[in-house]
C-alpha cells in the first residue's frame, strides 16, 4: 500500500515538472513565434489555455512542495513558488499586456527552479529511490 502511495506521489512530481517546464518551453518560445511566423501564431495557444498550464503547475507545486516541505523542512522551494505564483499571477492579471511575458516568464523560471530543487531534496530523504 505504502510503495503504490509513493508511486503516485512520484508521478505527481513528475507531472508537476512536466507542466512547469511545458510552461517555460511555451513562454520562451512564443515571443519567437509570433516574431518569426506571425500569421501561423496568431492564435496558436489562446490566453485560456496559458492560464490553465499556469494554474495546474502551480496546483500541483502547492501540492507538492508544501507536503515534502514537511519532511525536508527547506524553504527554498516554497518560498520560489510563492514567489513565481506572484509574478505570474501579476504578469496575467494586474499589469499592463506590455509587461506580461516578462513577469511571466520569470515566474516560469522560478517555478521550474523551485520543482528541481524540491525534487533533489525529495530524492536525498525519499527512501524508494525506484522511480
Amino acid at each position: 500500500m505504502l510503495k503504490k502511495i509513493r508511486k503516485h506521489t512520484h508521478l505527481l512530481h513528475k507531472t508537476g515538472m512536466f507542466l512547469s517546464f511545458l510552461c517555460l518551453i511555451h513562454c520562451l518560445s512564443m515571443p519567437f513565434i509570433v516574431t518569426l511566423l506571425p500569421y501561423v501564431a496568431k492564435n496558436f495557444i489562446s490566453h485560456t489555455t496559458e492560464v490553465i498550464l499556469m494554474g495546474g503547475s502551480l496546483l500541483i507545486a502547492v501540492n507538492l512542495l508544501i507536503k515534502d516541505y514537511k519532511i525536508h523542512h527547506n524553504k527554498k522551494p516554497v518560498v520560489l513558488m510563492i514567489i513565481a505564483a506572484i509574478l505570474q499571477f501579476s504578469g496575467f492579471f494586474l499589469l499592463p499586456e506590455n509587461f506580461e511575458t516578462p513577469f511571466v516568464v520569470t515566474g516560469s523560471l522560478l517555478l521550474a527552479w523551485a520543482y528541481v530543487s524540491n525534487w533533489q531534496m525529495h530524492q536525498k530523504s525519499c527512501s524508494n529511490h525506484s522511480h
